[in-house]
């Protein structure tokens, strides 16, 4: 048995012999355990050389006082560990996350009630930081972008490492943004090999703040905050990657020069990494395994995901901010033969059956009820019995039906339509935005939509979103 075990076993009677000398009278006064219990204890430690006998009774020896420091340090870390597991579970078992970082760190699920508070404490942190480095995998929540830009164009020190396919998103999406950014006076983009998880560590005069964000297949899932010891360790893991890191800052001048970023408003589509494949965990808008893809693929100004088909049952889920629904037909998700379109004065979603050219499974809202130039989230669920169609987490119309639903194995098409379904040729035809696509197999609740809804709102307040 190793001496830091002794320790955490007799931790109550070393403590009280650290202050010692106390004999075994005094113990038993203050230990709720038998005399025989303390005998064995007390045989045990002077074994260990960790007490010894003196006059009056027994005291801890350095080695004791030592051995007991490390035990309530690790029973410190291990609740530090178990506090910040949730947060944690979409990361690798390599990544190099110190516990000096968990120790005492505020902790947000993203999904969970109140989830978004750290994330509002982010951006109050980069709005009123005096210097600011930060490391990126990928950037969640487009807003992230204004905050940061505002930041760097009021002079302050911006430092920010970025990912090889981040940094071509940036390229190809937000060119304005990263010039501004990478080259300005107090601004530097480097990309480099980077962890999964992203670090922010914000200055503010003598006082440090670091923020850890984690990702869940191309969600935001969790944010934890801390400073201190904490934070001296994120500027120097920021400073590893860093260093490590290439300027590409020569790239970046050879884009548009007269690119100019005017916030993610003005720019289409909204941004986001290449679709994932859910992992084998739970989530809390509904089973992963019922997950196929979520986040973005650019192509072509619009958004396209990779390929996947489903039986049975689906679900399409997008948050869209139609520019001109007067435009006539315009498709918002062609996934095969599924499709939800704002069509003849409806926003609708069915499925269409080619053998005998009909529609299926039609479900539809009259525009009046949608507005332009607002985010609005629609979801479209399908069960081989019942089609339902959600407009910001409400019920709006069910149709039953008894199609024998297939989807084949091709990637869906934001704000396209398909010329050739067989080689994914299609035309854009929808004037607007979208966000956040997400492919189910499975036909999800209404209560995981109305938590889909509530944590992934584009303009929440968190980040200035408009």
């Amino acid at each position: 048995m190793s001496i830091l075990h002794i320790a955490q076993r007799r931790s109550t009677i070393l403590d009280y012999l650290r202050d010692g000398p106390l004999d075994k009278r005094d113990l038993l006064d203050r230990v709720a355990a038998s005399r025989s219990t303390i005998d064995r204890a007390i045989e045990e430690l002077i074994d260990h050389e960790m007490v010894r006998e003196v006059s009056g009774g027994y005291e801890a020896t350095l080695v004791g006082v030592l051995a007991l420091e490390r035990a309530r340090e690790a029973e410190r870390d291990a609740d530090a560990i178990a506090t910040t597991a949730p947060a944690l579970t979409p990361l690798w078992k390599e990544s190099d996350v110190a516990v000096e970082f968990l120790r005492g760190a505020d902790v947000s699920l993203v999904a969970a009630a109140e989830g978004m508070r750290l994330l509002a404490a982010l951006g109050s942190a980069i709005r009123t930081a005096d210097e600011i480095r930060a490391v990126f995998p990928q950037i969640a929540r487009p807003e992230q972008l204004e905050t940061l830009y505002a930041r760097a164009s009021d002079g302050r020190e911006t430092e920010i490492v970025v990912s090889g396919s981040l940094f071509e998103t940036l390229s190809s999406t937000f060119p304005g943004w990263l010039r501004a950014v990478a080259l300005g006076e107090h601004g530097s983009v480097s990309v480099g090999t980077v962890p999964e998880y992203a670090l922010v560590v914000c200055r503010a005069g003598d006082e440090r703040e670091a923020f850890l964000l984690t990702y869940d297949d191309g969600r935001l899932h969790a944010v934890l905050r801390n400073d201190g010891a904490a934070a001296a360790w994120a500027d120097e893991r920021f400073s590893t990657v860093r260093d490590a890191a290439n300027d590409r800052r020569e790239e970046v001048r050879e884009l548009d020069a007269e690119a100019r970023f005017g916030g993610v408003g003005d720019a289409t589509p909204p941004f986001g990494e290449t679709s994932a494949v859910a992992t084998d965990h739970d989530e809390a808008d509904g089973p992963a395994d019922d997950l196929l893809a979520s986040g973005y693929a650019v192509d072509g100004g619009k958004l396209r995901t990779p390929a996947y088909g489903t039986e049975e049952a689906c679900t399409v889920a997008f948050w869209m901010r139609p520019a001109d629904l007067a435009g006539g037909w315009q498709v918002l998700l062609k996934w095969d033969y599924l499709v939800v379109a704002l069509r003849r004065g409806e926003l609708h979603g069915n499925v269409y059956d080619a053998e005998n050219a009909e529609q299926r499974a039609f479900t539809a809202v009259p525009l009046a009820e949608i507005e332009e130039n607002r985010w609005q989230h629609v979801a479209y669920t399908y069960d081989e019995s019942v089609a339902r169609l959600y407009l910001d987490g409400e019920l709006v119309d069910e149709t039953e039906d008894d199609y024998p639903l297939r989807v084949d194995e091709l990637g869906a098409a934001l704000g396209y339509h398909y010329r050739d379904r067989d080689t994914g040729v299609h035309d854009p035809t929808y004037d607007g935005r979208l966000y956040d696509a997400r492919l189910y197999g499975a036909a999800l609740s209404p209560a995981a939509i109305e938590r889909l809804v509530a944590t992934t709102d584009p303009t929440a307040v968190a980040w200035g979103g408009d």
